[in-house]
């Protein structure tokens, strides 16, 4: 069978569930960018013999509506929230929880429904792997003796979820997410590229919700608090930004523990916090259509409005004037 990687852009992006995913040729990269729900959407999606794989963004100004998801074929799914804020309640006896940017989970929802909504405007991305229940039970059984109780569950279609123990993601996963899509194009290999891809993901997963922890993503209870207030700080001022020694001394922590654990948490540095909410920002009162690009670009602290015009297309892949069309 020849890999290959198909690019379809539509106005309205069909549905995607388990019974689409697995209509599809295997180990072959599928991609679509249109609107769904009336939100802009890009979405990749590949399946092998046991397993498939949905990497969504959702672009949005406000939060959605709820949208009802139903797969009549049980899988595990390993979810991975790379950005935004998505909320998911379960037809079962699974709790409602709220997944935010670094947050990963290992859920077994054998009713197949749910329903998720996204909570805020922005641009959010969820990383699910979907692997067959028998595998998976297989592998829990095999490998992991501590995981043995939920490879019972497995069996006998018990639900469970194991969430992540601290909203970090490491760098390695960060280029686990970056690079997953370059897949070789040659035949034969797209199924064994992506089966490697999925288990070495789940190993790093596994390691992490069994409290294995490698050393440089162990951050105190404290600390952590610590770094979430130097990001509300950050976020109250997007037009007027504090040194990093500034933000430093305020949140409590050096300026080598703050900039390690704001990559390690959000996966991004202080400046590039800054720089991606100041556009977000942006982006929505261009939308709004009530001041000028010059007046946006002011006051959201840019020096010129050349600097953010060039940032806003960098961004977007549009410039402000044709966003706000």
């Amino acid at each position: 069978m020849e890999i290959r990687k198909e690019l379809r852009s539509c106005a309205e992006i069909p549905p995607i569930n388990m019974e689409s995913l697995l209509a599809v040729p295997r180990g072959t990269t599928q991609q679509f960018h249109g609107f769904s729900q009336g939100n802009e959407q890009k979405l990749k999606f590949v399946v092998t013999d046991t397993m498939g794989v949905v990497d969504r963004t959702i672009i949005t100004d406000t939060e959605t509506a709820p949208v009802l998801h139903q797969n009549l074929v049980p899988m595990i799914e390993l979810n991975f929230m790379l950005s935004g804020t998505v909320g998911i309640t379960y037809d079962g006896q699974l709790p409602a929880n709220t997944m935010t940017t670094g947050d990963h989970q290992l859920l077994f929802n054998p009713s197949g429904q749910e329903t998720n909504q996204v909570m805020h405007g922005g641009i959010h991305r969820l990383f699910s792997a979907h692997l067959v229940p028998d595998y998976m039970a297989s592998l829990f059984a095999g490998y992991l003796p501590e995981l043995m109780p939920f490879a019972e569950k497995i069996v006998n279609r018990d639900p469970f979820v194991l969430q992540s123990p601290l909203k970090a993601l490491s760098g390695d996963f960060q280029y686990f997410f970056t690079t997953f899509w370059n897949a070789p194009f040659a035949s034969g290999l797209g199924k064994l590229y992506f089966d490697a891809k999925i288990l070495d993901l789940l190993c790093r997963q596994c390691e992490l919700l069994t409290g294995h922890q490698p050393k440089d993503c162990r951050i105190s209870k404290t600390d952590l608090e610590k770094v979430h207030h130097a990001r509300t700080i950050v976020l109250e001022r997007l037009a007027d930004p504090l040194p990093l020694s500034a933000l430093s001394e305020l949140c409590g922590l050096n300026e080598f523990k703050l900039k390690k654990y704001f990559k390690q948490v959000f996966g991004t540095t202080v400046f590039g916090m800054l720089q991606e909410e100041r556009l977000k920002a942006a982006r929505y009162l261009i939308k709004e259509g009530q001041k000028s690009i010059s007046q946006i670009a002011y006051e959201l602290g840019y020096a010129h409005p050349q600097h953010f015009q060039r940032a806003f297309k960098k961004r977007f892949g549009l410039t402000p004037t044709r966003s706000g069309k």
